[in-house]
């Protein structure tokens, strides 16, 4: 539902920027963030059960764009990018 894919959207933002990560503020089911080379970070979570998008074939080779899930999907996914 909207208030569940805001609520998770507000709690990945708020962790990107505690992160000091660079994130392009969203209001889609989706966030894009900088995460230096995004195809080793997609890698490493993919390796761990995650499934992000890297962007690297969109010309965005240090973004990968980040899914809103439930509440612990994104629990998980902020504990493992860390």
């Amino acid at each position: 539902t909207k208030a569940l894919t805001d609520e998770g959207r507000a709690y990945l933002q708020a962790e990107f920027g505690a992160m000091g990560l660079e994130y392009i503020p969203s209001y889609a089911n989706f966030v894009l963030v900088k995460v230096g080379d995004g195809n080793a970070v997609f890698k490493a979570l993919m390796d761990r059960g995650i499934i992000i998008r890297a962007m690297a074939a969109y010309k965005l080779p240090e973004w990968v764009r980040i899914s809103v899930g439930t509440m612990p999907q994104n629990r998980r996914c902020v504990e493992v990018l860390r």
